[in-house]
């Protein structure tokens, strides 16, 4: 297993250079790669982003699509197809990224809410539609886009693995595969080891999240026994920490994550 953390879109730092510190600091703990949060690939300055994670000697190991659901009202569940057809058309864009940088595309959040459509057989024959053409055109780039399974109080649709992995395996194409969330499995699901085993072969990709979503090592999500489970499905992936609800500054987050993950899992150390 590889692992790396996530981070904002580079166009949210008012300095670049204190990205430049946040790889430094990663890279320091003992991060593989970076994950980022990409509101819109035309809005991204590649170049500077190239510089950047070269500096550290990096790779985008993937990235979230999720936020232009919140901000642009993107999404798939919709009546509306001139939504519909604008987030397909976003997300081919996100293809065509992650070709460029030899990425996994993190899915979820732009399926919408039931409140997008309360139908739940109508807004998921839209979403089957729509990934269907988007991963017919992210199997040709030589592309993988990740499901994640979202939690219901904040996607409407799949929030299970079981619903997830069924959708994948009935699309049934190269360019859509599976990632789970450990914060959303410990909402979703009744076990947090038990579903793994039955998903390796469409596993792509991996949230590392505590159930508070604060730095790891501050809920219960039982980390040991989880990257456990993992290494003896021979899961060779990324696992990709994610802190969303925390006081603490963004570098001391990534310092006290990895620090947790080697005290307490013999994974990431310090160079």
């Amino acid at each position: 297993m590889r692992f790396s953390h996530v981070l904002p879109d580079l166009s949210t730092y008012v300095d670049p250079c204190e990205f430049d510190g946040d790889l430094a600091r990663m890279k320091q703990a003992g991060y593989d790669a970076v994950e980022l949060q990409i509101a819109d690939p035309a809005e991204l300055d590649e170049k500077r982003l190239g510089e950047s994670l070269a500096k550290v000697g990096y790779n985008l190991c993937a990235f979230q699509t999720g936020s232009t659901y919140a901000a642009r009202g993107n999404c798939l569940s919709t009546a509306d197809k001139a939504i519909r057809r604008r987030t397909v058309e976003l997300l081919k864009s996100f293809v065509d990224l992650a070709a460029r940088w030899n990425s996994v595309i993190v899915f979820g959040s732009l399926q919408g809410r039931l409140k997008d459509e309360p139908d739940r057989r109508a807004g998921g024959e839209r979403i089957v539609e729509a990934i269907r053409e988007v991963g017919e055109y992210a199997t040709a780039a030589g592309v993988v886009v990740a499901l994640e399974p979202v939690n219901h109080s904040e996607v409407g649709f799949h929030n299970t693995i079981a619903e997830a992995s069924a959708l994948v395996r009935r699309l049934n194409l190269p360019g859509i595969r599976l990632m789970v969330d450990t914060y959303h499995m410990n909402i979703e699901e009744k076990d947090m080891l038990a579903p793994l085993s039955g998903v390796k072969d469409i596993l792509a990709h991996v949230h590392l999240s505590e159930t508070n979503r604060d730095v790891l090592g501050t809920g219960h999500w039982p980390a040991k026994d989880f990257l456990r489970e993992l290494d003896s499905l021979d899961y060779a992936g990324f696992c990709s920490v994610g802190v969303y609800n925390t006081r603490l500054s963004r570098r001391d987050g990534i310092r006290q994550c990895a620090a947790w993950l080697s005290s307490q899992c013999g994974v990431l150390h310090a160079s």
